[in-house]
């Protein structure tokens, strides 16, 4: 692909937040203080405000009072072409550790069930003050930024392999813990952040299997003890937090294997990516290889779905495996991997993770997160068949589909698309919503 040139988004986004927000205030009166849910669309259309050429969408995560009824039911019924805003947003409620009561967690888990959009999710702390970034991966105190790494966990061979792998990861954040020159921001961002100068050091490919039967409590005191000498050398504090698992959406396309934690999503299937209607490359495959593209269901005029086959490599874990086995290899990994790299503060880093539940297993999986909340912050569910959701990003598919549309995908020839005007929309699209982070 070539591209060339490139334009500034324009004073349109911003006209159309403050359209939006001046609408929110217009019906209050003077002195109405505003509802948290009014507070939380404005900081929505402020996110679809903020635009990076089209290529990376805004993203937010709204955390609220476990009595806030308007924002528990905020994902309800149509919002979609109500409240579209809100897709910008995960919702979930803080619940505190020490606090919360059996009865009233399981009438939130049947709020969620019969929600089925997976909201609002359910944030496990130790201290109300701590929040965490919109995928769940990062403990954060307000104010405050972490450096995240990614290790390619799926072709690890040997011990000693993984660990060199965790230290040149550990090595490469803590460099980049150095950085707090944060321009436009007050002070106080660059003082929190330099005073626990957190590391992100995550895993993918997990459910590639071979990483499963390693010593991870040895590989994270490895991450550690780099982070401890070159934060020495460096002459900045080592970090409060060090090892966690993204969902690794992304990356895991980049390098051909599973999402962070989770498992293959079958043994063929079907990823479903969007892009606007004036990229290059949705003209191209519109006129070589339109059985590869679709319109999006709630954006036809100026969005698309681009369908890629997929296959798991041979002795992956797949989807097909129960929810409690990959809620088992979340704690497995918390307890022996984000545990062991946690040095200070009330919250350890989490293992973003997101459960497809089927009609008979919410139950079970409701009763396990309970009796093991001490093992995760927060922990995204969907209905197994994706419930709210349309177009979803991953679907099955059979050893034919596959077939032929490998026939088509090798076919394509990214040379021949040329770029020579940047006609990124940059009015925004809608976020991926429900909390289901690895397809973000």
């Amino acid at each position: 692909m070539v591209t060339s040139g490139g334009k500034a988004p324009g004073p349109e986004p911003l006209k159309t937040c403050l359209r939006q927000i001046k609408s929110i205030l217009n019906h209050k009166e003077d002195g109405d203080q505003l509802r948290a849910i009014e507070v939380h669309d404005i900081i929505c259309h402020i996110a679809d405000a903020v635009l990076a050429g089209g290529i990376r969408r805004a993203a937010l995560i709204s955390f609220f009072s476990a009595d806030d009824e308007e924002m528990i039911s905020c994902k309800y019924g149509n919002w979609h072409e109500t409240n579209p805003q809100r897709g910008r947003s995960n919702n979930s409620v803080v619940l505190l550790r020490h606090k919360i009561e059996e009865d009233f967690f399981f009438e939130l888990w049947e709020k969620i069930k019969l929600s089925n959009s997976g909201e609002p999710g359910i944030y496990f702390s130790n201290d109300k003050d701590y929040g965490t970034n919109p995928c769940c991966e990062i403990a954060l105190r307000p104010f405050q930024f972490c450096n995240l790494c990614e290790v390619n966990a799926s072709n690890v061979e040997t011990q000693e392999d993984l660990n060199q792998r965790v230290s040149a990861a550990a090595f490469i954040g803590t460099l980049q813990a150095g950085y707090t020159d944060f321009h436009y921001l007050r002070s106080n961002w660059k003082k929190t952040t330099e005073r626990e100068a957190l590391l992100g050091v995550s895993l993918t490919g997990i459910a590639s299997n071979k990483v499963q039967q390693l010593d991870m409590k040895e590989a994270a005191r490895f991450a550690t003890q780099i982070n401890k000498t070159v934060s020495q050398v460096l002459g900045i504090n080592p970090a409060a937090r060090i090892t966690t698992v993204k969902p690794a959406g992304t990356t895991s396309l980049a390098l051909g294997c599973s999402s962070g934690i989770h498992a293959w999503h079958s043994e063929y299937y079907i990823r479903r990516i969007r892009v606007a209607k004036n990229e290059s490359i949705y003209g191209y495959l519109l006129k070589n290889h339109p059985e590869l593209v679709e319109d999006e269901f709630f954006r036809p005029h100026d969005t698309a779905v681009i369908s890629v086959p997929q296959k798991a490599p041979e002795g992956a874990t797949l989807r097909v495996e129960s929810p409690l086995d990959l809620l088992e290899r979340i704690k497995h990994f918390a307890k022996n991997w984000i545990k062991p790299g946690h040095k200070r503060g009330s919250n350890t880093h989490n293992i973003s993770a997101t459960i497809s539940i089927k009609e008979d297993e919410w139950e079970t999986v409701g009763s396990w997160m309970w009796e093991n909340r001490k093992f995760y912050n927060g922990i995204s569910v969907l209905p197994y068949d994706g419930g709210t959701y349309v177009q979803a990003p991953f679907e099955d598919c059979d050893e034919l589909t596959y077939e032929r549309m490998m026939r088509s995908l090798k076919e394509i020839d990214l040379s021949k698309i040329k770029e020579t005007e940047d006609n990124t929309d940059l009015r925004g699209e809608l976020a991926c919503a429900g909390g289901a982070c690895e397809i973000r």
